[in-house]
């Protein structure tokens, strides 16, 4: 029989826990279980209600990887949610529990990727995002020129973001919302905005959709704040080497935190000593200029 762990006295089967995911660092399937154990109280409200879209990597980091959407079946501690899909419907994951975050982390997956609106109003996030990828030769460091400029921006707009490091090479910008803008309306925001920061910084900054002529900018990824897009979450893991964290950090700590700064062995530490600096993001209700959707 595979071992089990008692979560909410469930079994959940765990298997292959010495299984390596990270093979430079040495670090596991069950390093990763018990990575998300330790800091489940701080992702928990970031996750519920939220459809996930599952990224699994049976191999490991090194390995083939693919995303799974739609579960059929699924244990009795694991929630669904039927989403129409075109033509057909898709039943997503809801990780409302630990037990079902356990469950994907048992199917290989390492990441964890909420939508960006819950299932008591899908039409309507709850924050949009300006998602900021530097195309080589493009660096972080450029990242953070464009992210402090687009802070500049929505400060004069009296709006509040807050960022958070990828845990790859670029940020993530989060802005709370009340919860009554479409997804057209806020991707619509964040292409002005970034059309304003293009303008503004013609050779750091592109919304180019072909990579190849990306020419080594800071890519603003509006199109990210489509209905189904989903991106790495708060406290995720990323697949990359030294096993990478998604972690807020303050406005001024951007500029002095390189990309890797925190990972599955110090993340926790850090939490304990700043608290979850996107708590804001469950309570925070701001309204958009109308100029501007």
């Amino acid at each position: 029989m595979s071992p089990t762990v008692e979560i909410n006295q469930y079994q959940i089967p765990v298997k292959n826990l010495d299984k390596i995911f990270w093979p430079e660092e040495g670090f596991t399937k069950a390093d990763i279980i018990n990575y998300y154990i330790s800091i489940w109280p701080y992702l928990a409200p970031h996750l519920e209600g939220r459809p996930v879209s599952l990224v699994r990597y049976p191999e490991g980091v090194k390995g083939a990887f693919f995303y799974q959407k739609n579960i059929l079946d699924p244990p009795p501690w694991v929630n669904t949610f039927p989403i129409q899909n075109e033509q057909k419907i898709i039943n997503y994951c809801l990780i409302n529990n630990l037990e079902t975050l356990i469950w994907t982390l048992n199917l290989g997956c390492i990441e964890v990727h909420p939508w960006l609106s819950t299932i008591s109003n899908l039409n309507h996030p709850t924050y949009l995002i300006f998602d900021l990828d530097p195309m080589e030769p493009a660096t972080f460091s450029d990242s953070v020129t464009i992210a402090q400029s687009i802070r500049v921006i929505l400060n004069e707009l009296k709006l509040e973001a807050f960022p958070k490091i990828s845990g790859a090479t670029g940020i993530h910008i989060y802005l709370p919302l009340i919860c009554r803008y479409s997804y057209e309306q806020t991707s619509t925001f964040v292409k002005k905005i970034g059309t304003i920061i293009i303008k503004a910084f013609p050779n750091l900054a592109t919304n180019e959709r072909k990579v190849s002529l990306r020419n080594g900018k800071v890519y603003l990824d509006h199109l990210q704040n489509l209905p189904g897009k989903t991106i790495a979450s708060v406290y995720s893991l990323r697949p990359f080497p030294g096993a990478p964290v998604s972690i807020p950090v303050t406005w001024e700590e951007l500029s002095r935190f390189h990309p890797g700064r925190f990972n599955l062995i110090n993340t926790l530490e850090r939490i304990k000593t700043t608290g979850d600096l996107f708590k804001p993001l469950l309570d925070l209700k701001q309204k958009l200029p109308d100029s501007l959707l």
